[in-house]
């Protein structure tokens, strides 16, 4: 019995360890910067959300650019609303709305279609990035 309860404890412990739930409000200042989502081979997402409510994104692969998305972006609430101005291929569609989060200590978001039950995986989560240009 204890085995099974170790054993229990250990994939909780797994799971929750690759999601996040801590969704924050925040300012458009701090959410300003360069974002990067993916699995390192075939989704490398990066979205620029600048200051001036202007984002740009590109999704990229091991085949080179798989879409791309530029337009503008506001805050309300915890809610970054997308309003794209061009998209194309794997990008089209892809950015309407997103939940702000607190990943680590870091700044993030996730699309809204992305949170299940408050919880995130952290695959899809977009964080931001460290000195990123905008």
């Amino acid at each position: 019995m204890s085995k099974i309860i170790a054993v229990v404890a250990m994939l909780f412990a797994f799971l929750t360890g690759c999601a996040t739930d801590a969704t924050v409000r925040t300012h458009v200042s701090e959410l300003a910067g360069t974002y990067y989502s993916g699995d390192g081979l075939g989704r490398l997402v990066y979205i620029t959300l600048r200051p001036d409510g202007t984002f740009a994104s590109d999704w990229q692969g091991c085949l080179g650019v798989y879409g791309e998305a530029t337009g503008s972006w506001q805050l309300q609430g915890d809610q970054i609303i997308f309003s794209p101005a061009a998209e194309r291929d794997a990008l089209a569609g892809y950015l309407r709305r997103a939940t702000t989060i607190r990943h680590d200590g870091r700044i993030g978001f996730a699309r809204t279609q992305d949170v299940a039950h408050d919880k995130i995986s952290l695959d899809l989560v977009f964080l931001k990035q460290d000195g990123g240009a905008y």
